[in-house]
């Protein structure tokens, strides 16, 4: 089998190159979208959230931890139907366990076997538990374990299931994540290239890349970004073409007094939900073409395949 080169590999070998590289890359995109439900988190008594942060999580760190078990463990007098049907589990301890007839793993302590036995106890029992009618003795499983692990951790006294979500927190839940993340993905490096082969490749500026790579695990940069960008907008005296076309819409009327909850657009896609009713309201006051030449100009605003003829001098001796 070719790789579209020169390079020949063997069944097995492309399948451990290429299809667990894109297994890589999943696995870090779950782990990215776990962490980013968890830093969406305002309070401990949204379940969907916390949910989804198990969720996603849990699932992309199984997939890391199987890449790492194939990689270790087959070979070519591996029985292959054998060897897949063990892969079918969900408990990440066991998955753990078979790393380190090889690997140590000695920089995951406590903590870290902690956090991976709760994953392992919601994706077992928790993920389906309200489908049961013993179900309405015990809600909240997800919440309590999370609570219980963090108070643990943190030493958090309240016992609010409408505690708020802090920076430390979310710090916190980055680092055990994170360190998990990092020492596997070392792993699949070290095995790979033990192999020769280049599984631990992931696209540029992929959810992976920035888990794996940049070892960015929570999303305190991204809201810099973002308001760094928007106080350049509202403040900056530079003229482009795009900065042109931003001046010449009218701005719709909105509340001055709300300009701190609507920055929260920004941050969250649910916020922008909640206020685009008011966008509905202002949208009345158009007629059908008005809205329509409104929303081509809109259409305009990010899109990568427009662009301006712009030239300095001539806006200068505007």
């Amino acid at each position: 089998m070719s790789n579209g080169g020169n390079l020949q590999m063997d069944e097995k070998t492309f399948w451990k190159n290429f299809s667990l590289g894109k297994e890589l890359n999943l696995a870090g995109s779950f782990i990215f979208n776990g962490l980013k439900a968890f830093d969406s988190l305002k309070h401990f008594s949204q379940e969907d959230e916390i949910f989804e942060f198990f969720y996603s999580t849990s699932i992309g760190l199984e997939r890391l931890l199987k890449i790492i078990v194939i990689l270790i463990e087959h070979n070519d007098t591996t029985d292959q139907r054998e060897f897949e049907d063990s892969l079918k589990t969900h408990n990440h301890l066991n998955l753990i366990k078979r790393i380190r007839r090889k690997h140590s793993c000695d920089t995951l302590g406590n903590l870290q076997n902690e956090f991976l036995e709760l994953l392992s106890n919601f994706y077992k029992t928790m993920r389906y538990d309200r489908y049961t009618l013993g179900s309405v003795q015990d809600l909240d499983k997800e919440r309590v374990g999370l609570l219980t692990f963090l108070r643990k951790h943190l030493q958090i006294e309240s016992q609010d299931i409408h505690m708020t979500n802090t920076s430390n927190i979310k710090k916190f839940i980055g680092k055990v994540v994170g360190k998990i993340s990092e020492v596997l993905y070392d792993l699949v490096e070290r095995e790979a290239s033990a192999q020769n082969i280049y599984t631990y490749e992931l696209p540029y500026e992929s959810k992976a890349s920035i888990i794996f790579l940049g070892k960015k695990y929570t999303f305190f940069d991204n809201d810099i970004v973002w308001k760094e960008l928007m106080i350049y907008l509202m403040n900056t005296n530079d003229s482009s073409g795009m900065l042109n076309l931003i001046r010449e819409i009218k701005p719709l009327e909105f509340e001055p007094a709300l300009v701190n909850e609507y920055l929260n657009v920004f941050k969250s896609d649910l916020s922008k939900y909640s206020h685009m009713y008011q966008i509905e309201e202002n949208y009345r006051k158009f007629d059908k073409n008005q809205l329509k030449e409104r929303l081509e100009i809109l259409e305009l605003l990010s899109n990568p395949n427009v662009y301006f003829n712009y030239d300095d001098d001539s806006e200068e001796k505007r």
